[in-house]
Order: C-alpha cells, then structure tokens, then sequence
C-alpha cells in the first residue's frame, strides 16, 4: 500500500511540472514595409533555439558581424510575457525592422506564452500553425506546434517553416511529430524552408527520463526528410548545441540550392548556437 502512494505522489508530482496550454492560440503578426531592395545574391537563412532569453540579448546576439545580415530567421523557445506588453519576437523585429509573425505552443503559469516565431525583412503572408503529435514525456510535456508562412522575396516568394520537437522521444516518435510539417510542406508550390530545434541528440530514451546512447538521430529524421522530397543542406554544419557536440538544429529544403552553411559559435546567449544557410 505505501509503495502504491509513492507511485501516486510520483505521478501526481511529474504532471504538475507539465505545461498548460496557452490561453491565447492565436498567431500574432505584424507586416513592416515591403524591403526597398531585391535579394542581392544570396538569401541568409538563421535558425536559432533562444532559450527563453530576453528580447534585448536576442536581438545582440542578431546584431552580430555575421548574422545582421540575416534575411529570414527561425527562432524556438521564444516567449511572449502579459508583463512586457508585445511579445518579444515583435519586440526583436521593432529592433531590427522586420516582419514577424509568433505562433504560442505552451503557456506560462505566470501569463504569456512560449513558443516559435519568423522574422523576415519582407513581408509574411498565408499564415498558418501545424499542430504536432502530443508525446506524454511523463514531465515537462506540452502542446507542440509548427508556423509557417509565405516570405515575399521580390522574385520569388518562398513557404517557410518554424519547427520544435520534443526533446525525450525516440527516433520512431520523432519522425511521427515531424510528419505534419512535412505534408504540409508538399502541398505547396513554392520553395520551401523548414527549419528549427529538431532536438536530435545521440540519446535514446527509457520510458522517456533515462538517456541511452543510440547514435545521431538525425540520420534517421533525415532519412524521412528525403524521402518526402526535401534536402538537408546543413548535414555538415556540425555541433548547434553548447553542450556533448550535439547537431540538434536543423533545416530542410526544397526547390532552393545552398551556397554556403555554418555555425555561428562566437554567440553564446543561449545553450544553443545560431544555424545559418545562405541559399
């Protein structure tokens, strides 16, 4: 009987660290000006998993010599706080003079939200948010999404994807919450970019908590990637993570050709590091 009470306390402890949805699902956008120039040459493309930073140390780190260049930018774990007013993706596009649209995943107990966004210096239209598969990872699990958006590129407009997988799944149930994106990726006639924190670390999990080493998973999500038709341009890019030389970022194209792929490793305002493809 006592050991039937730990088992309920345990249980009852590990939903309370799960996360609420939001109050608010809606996706919140605004459009600046059309960009007064075309593409120069190439398209900078920065996918960056910002940790639940601030909007001040966020839009630094975008500041950057290298990534101020950026012409579209995939940001996850970005939060929207009740107390700040505008979100802080829109508060990092006032700073930078871009167009953003923020799509919530889970709320926060204090008010707000968390969850994905796009920056673009042209205009975002056609917005629409994926749900994901819903994994119970007996903590911290929470409501999953995906944003995408049509970017205006004088020329040729490309559909555009923010992504956020869950962390403690196995390659299986990976591939089934990268799914959705994907199909409805195919069902467009533009370029596409898909990218975002797909959490593919070299760990395997044991009823979700305990890690075992089972090799990169991102070969195996990639695997998935071109058999629906996209391209993995970034394969090479090495470790986006601070910690274990983990490539846990990613991004998936199609109908564009990457020129160049990097790892911006001078930035360190988050656990993660800023992927970026020039196209």
């Amino acid at each position: 009987m006592r050991s039937s009470w730990f088992a309920l306390l345990a249980l009852a402890g590990c939903a309370a660290l799960n996360r609420p949805d939001p109050g608010d699902t809606a996706v919140v956008h605004w459009n600046r000006p059309p960009a007064a120039r075309a593409p120069d040459g190439d398209i900078l493309v920065v996918s960056y998993n910002v940790h639940m930073e601030s909007a001040a140390r966020i839009a630094r780190a975008l500041e950057g010599p290298h990534l101020r260049r950026a012409d579209l930018v995939f940001l996850q774990e970005i939060e929207s706080h009740d107390t700040e007013g505008l979100s802080r993706a829109g508060q990092i596009a006032a700073r930078l003079g871009m167009s953003y649209a923020y799509a919530p995943g889970y709320g926060l107990r204090a008010g707000g939200s968390h969850g994905v966004a796009i920056l673009s210096r042209w205009p975002l239209r056609d917005l629409e948010l994926v749900e994901l598969p819903r994994e119970r990872v007996v903590f911290n699990s929470a409501r999953r999404v995906a944003l995408a958006a049509t970017a205006l590129v004088p020329g040729r407009a490309l559909r555009v994807y923010s992504v956020h997988l869950d962390n403690r799944i196995n390659p299986t149930a990976r591939r089934r919450q990268l799914a959705p994106v994907l199909a409805a990726a195919s069902g467009s006639k533009l370029p596409v970019i898909i990218a975002g924190d797909m959490n593919t670390s070299p760990f395997c999990w044991i009823g979700h908590v305990v890690p075992v080493p089972c090799g990169h998973q991102g070969d195996r999500l990639e695997a998935l990637v071109r058999e629906r038709g996209f391209d993995a341009p970034a394969t090479g890019s090495g470790r986006t993570s601070q910690w274990l030389n983990m490539r846990l970022d990613a991004v998936y194209t199609r109908g564009l050709a990457a020129r160049a792929v990097g790892v911006e490793r001078s930035v360190r305002v988050s656990d993660h590091l800023p992927l970026w493809v020039a196209f």
